[in-house]
Formats: structure tokens, sequence, C-alpha cells
């Protein structure tokens, strides 16, 4: 809200009061905010917190109404290699090469892995920044893959007497304690090794060497999954979403702020927006959930993803007076839930960001 680096001059915002939410439970405050310019990281926090509830509330209407009952997702991320990466932020052209590298992986090795791979969906992030030091490149892919896919059936026609599509459920490996993981160790592997395929053309294309392109256990692929099975697991793939959404603008007022004599954002992040891109149905989620309502204004709980009740707007002493003195926070690192309590400090600060009277 208040970055101290010279980068960020005159981006301020201010704090006018606090909208006020509860769930039934616990009660959640929001501050209503007046930022000076686009380019304040705060701002661009709440877009991407809007937009994951958008994204949320299509997810769940389309499991709904398919009856997708028991939905899961892979998180899948795919890091290009230090050489990699140092190079593509030396090229006018990056995001177009590292797209069109992803997309020839999607589409011949990741959707080709096993028999039933075909029909998937996926929402994907280009990170170019790496989360601790922005300003050093760091080119990697997040991804988040539905466990459901879409495929023919035949035995049902169009008006145009062609087959008809129907989700089905991707089977996922069952591990011998009985747990249920996207990918057995044979496909994990064959997901690195299509991924380190790629990586070692797309560098020997452009005359780069590096000790990873000898032995495909070399490169960098994390896998984990997150099981839409109680609010708990909603909450968990809203703020999964909303991590890899994040503006690099955010990261980088956070590191600076710890660092005011660090470099301003290099050329290849200053002008960059991670816009995410769709594969597969998830391009067409809009059309599938039609009719869904998307109300900016309503809030999704941080714990369990339910629309918040909206109760009315306080002022900061308003707010002391409610919690007898005592506020907590709660905030998320790499979609991880982290709480505790403002400390006077806190509090202190929060009155020199009050919009003035």
């Amino acid at each position: 809200m208040r970055p101290k680096h010279p980068y960020f001059e005159g981006d301020y915002a201010w704090i006018k009061d606090f909208g006020y939410y509860t769930d039934g439970n616990s009660q959640f405050c929001y501050p209503r905010v007046k930022t000076r310019t686009r380019n304040n990281p705060y701002r661009k926090s709440q877009l991407r917190s809007k937009h994951t509830a958008r994204t949320i509330k299509k997810l769940l209407a389309l499991r709904e109404s398919a009856k997708l009952d028991d939905f899961k997702v892979a998180v899948v991320v795919l890091t290009f290699p230090k050489e990699v990466s140092e190079w593509l932020s030396q090229q006018a052209g990056d995001r177009d090469m590292a797209w069109r590298l992803f997309k020839r992986f999607w589409s011949e090795d990741y959707s080709t892995l096993d028999y039933d791979s075909d029909g998937q969906a996926a929402y994907v992030n280009l990170h170019k920044w790496k989360t601790e030091e922005p300003v050093k490149p760091h080119y990697h892919f997040h991804c988040i893959v539905p466990n459901y896919r879409l495929a023919e059936d035949g035995a049902v026609q169009d008006e145009d007497s062609n087959n008809a599509y129907e989700f089905v459920m991707k089977s996922w490996h069952k591990q011998r304690g009985g747990r249920l993981v996207p990918f057995s160790d044979k496909v994990l592997d064959l997901l690195k090794q299509g991924w380190h395929s790629r990586l070692v053309a797309f560098a020997r294309r452009h005359s780069l060497r590096g000790d990873w392109m000898d032995d495909w256990r070399g490169i960098d692929v994390f896998v984990e999954y997150v099981s839409w099975d109680s609010d708990i697991g909603k909450a968990k793939l809203m703020n999964k979403l909303g991590y890899q959404s994040r503006h690099w603008l955010e990261d980088y007022a956070e590191y600076s702020n710890k660092h005011l004599d660090c470099e301003p954002p290099p050329s290849w992040l200053g002008s960059y927006d991670n816009k995410a891109r769709v594969f597969g149905w998830w391009s067409s989620l809009k059309s599938l959930t039609e009719g869904v309502e998307l109300e900016d204004k309503e809030k999704l709980s941080p714990v369990d993803g339910e629309p918040l009740e909206f109760k009315y707007m306080v002022s900061l002493d308003g707010l002391l007076h409610l919690s007898k003195g005592k506020l907590g926070y709660l905030e998320f690192y790499k979609g991880q839930p982290i709480e505790g309590e403002l400390t006077e400090d806190d509090i202190a600060w929060l009155r020199s960001v009050m919009e003035p009277p």
C-alpha cells in the first residue's frame, strides 16, 4: 500500500474505512482503499482477488451443473533452467517463445502421457521472476489442471450427427496407502522427460548449454494436488489461483521494502502483466457456465471459499472498539495460510495510512 522504494514514488494509497463481513463464525475486515495511480501494488492485489473470485464461482457452477462430484486439480510447476531464463530475459520476444514451447508440450506431451490424457483443461500463468528476489529472471509456468476431461460419447449425437462430448473423470494413481495422486511414478517421469526434451531442443536451437541437458533428472518439475471435497479444499484452490495470478509488482514491493537499495524493475519485467492463458475446455468455461452471476462486490471467505455477508463500513477506531483493541491478520504465502495478531506498531501504521478527514 505504501511501498518505500523510489520506483514507487507517488504510487501511494490511503485507507478510507473498512468493510465488515462475516461468515457466521468469523469476522473479516477489508480496507476500502483510495490509490493515486494504477501502479500501486495493493490495487493490483485487489484486482487479482476479484478475478480469482470470479473464476472460483465459474468452477463451482460447472462442478454443480455437470455433476463433477469428485473435483480435484493437479498443480504443476514447470521451471526453465537458469541458463534459459537468463537468455530469455534478454530477448524481445521472450514471452512468445516461452508460450510456444509450452503449447507444444501441452498438446504433444502432457495430453498424451497415458490413455486418458486427451481432452484435459488447464489454467496457466507464466512467471518470469523469482518470488524471493523478483529482479532476477526465473521463468516458470504455474498450471492448474482439473481431473475431468471432455471425451466423445459415441452413444449421443448432436443435431449435425456428430458425437457429443461429456465430462469424464481422469483416472489418478492410487498409492499403496490408498491415497490418490495425479501421476504414478512412471507417468511423472514421462512428464519430466517430456519437459526436459522440449528444453533441450530449445537450448540447442539457441546455442545454449548447461549440465541439466545431459540428464532429465536435473530439471525442476513440481507437482501437488488440491481436492475440492471440503470447504478447506475450495479455499486452498482459491488461494492457489490467487498466488499464480499475482502481479510481479506485489512481490517487488515486498522485496524492495526490505532492500531499499535494490535496482529498479528490469526491462524484461517492467511491462509484464502476467495474464493467464487457458487450454482445453477451460477456454469454454464462460459458455459452460452461462447465466452465473459474477457480482464483483461479493467477497468469498478465505477460510472456506463461501460467500461472506456484508454488515457495514467501519472506521479504524470503530474496528478497535468492536474487537476490544485486538486485531488479527490472515494472509497467504504460496497458497498456505499465515495468521497472527497485529502489534501496537502495526496498528500505529494503520493509523498513519488512514485518509485524512
